[in-house]
């Protein structure tokens, strides 16, 4: 038990704000399912560490269980489909580096241009923050959720798929939560939110496998 809290104790802090600031970019940019609920996997992750010097470690852990389950659920759900979604199968061949498409044509919106978008929303956050004063919520807490918010903002805006909207949604969720949960430690209001993640887990499921189902309902009629 020392030892994960000396693990938990290291990570609070500059680590895990990095990470998340990693995360939510890496989430936003990648063109590649896999790699986007690979990314929110290790956000809730660092969400809950970077909690756990200010909330009970039970807390910890009911935030971290909800986040893994509801990456399970989309990734089973994105396996279930006919045909797992290629990344860039519409680009037709697009050059990619670490399954990030690196043209301008790559998807919706190509790589160079959400680099751009990113750069954008940085310097909002950092425009937001000159002025911040930390009297509720930790300044480090507060920088980490508006990114994660703006991230997340971008993705529902960018983003037309359901694989790709929902880390999207939950990446907003999380934000929420991670600057929530510094006013309120009661391990009530943890479990609300880990049961309306899961809640928003399941529906985004339903709309992955929805156009698997109606398709292949159509077919014995054609």
């Amino acid at each position: 038990m020392n030892t994960i809290s000396d693990i938990l104790s290291f990570m609070a802090g500059l680590p895990s704000l990095i990470g998340l600031i990693l995360a939510a970019a890496i989430l936003f940019l990648s063109a590649d399912w896999r790699l986007s609920l690979a990314a929110l996997l290790v956000q809730y992750i660092l969400v809950g560490m970077a909690l756990s010097p200010s909330i009970q470690q039970e807390v910890v852990i009911v935030k971290i269980l909800a986040g893994v389950l509801a990456v399970v659920i989309l990734y089973l759900s994105a396996r279930l489909l006919p045909r797992a979604p290629e990344p860039g199968a519409a680009a037709g061949g697009a050059r990619r580096f670490l399954r990030l498409h690196i043209d301008w044509a790559a998807g919706p919106l190509g790589l160079p241009l959400r680099f751009l978008a990113v750069l954008l929303v940085a310097l909002g956050v950092v425009r937001l923050f000159q002025n911040y004063q930390p009297t509720l919520v930790p300044a480090d807490l507060a920088l980490a959720a508006c990114w994660m918010a703006g991230m997340g903002l971008l993705g529902l805006i960018l983003s037309g798929d359901p694989l790709r909207v929902a880390p999207a949604a939950l990446t907003i969720l999380a934000g929420f939560d991670l600057a929530y949960a510094s006013l309120d430690q009661n391990l009530a209001v943890a479990g609300f939110f880990g049961v309306l993640t899961l809640l928003a887990a399941l529906g985004f499921s339903y709309l992955i496998l929805a156009p698997a189902d109606s398709s292949g309902k159509e077919e014995p009629g054609a």
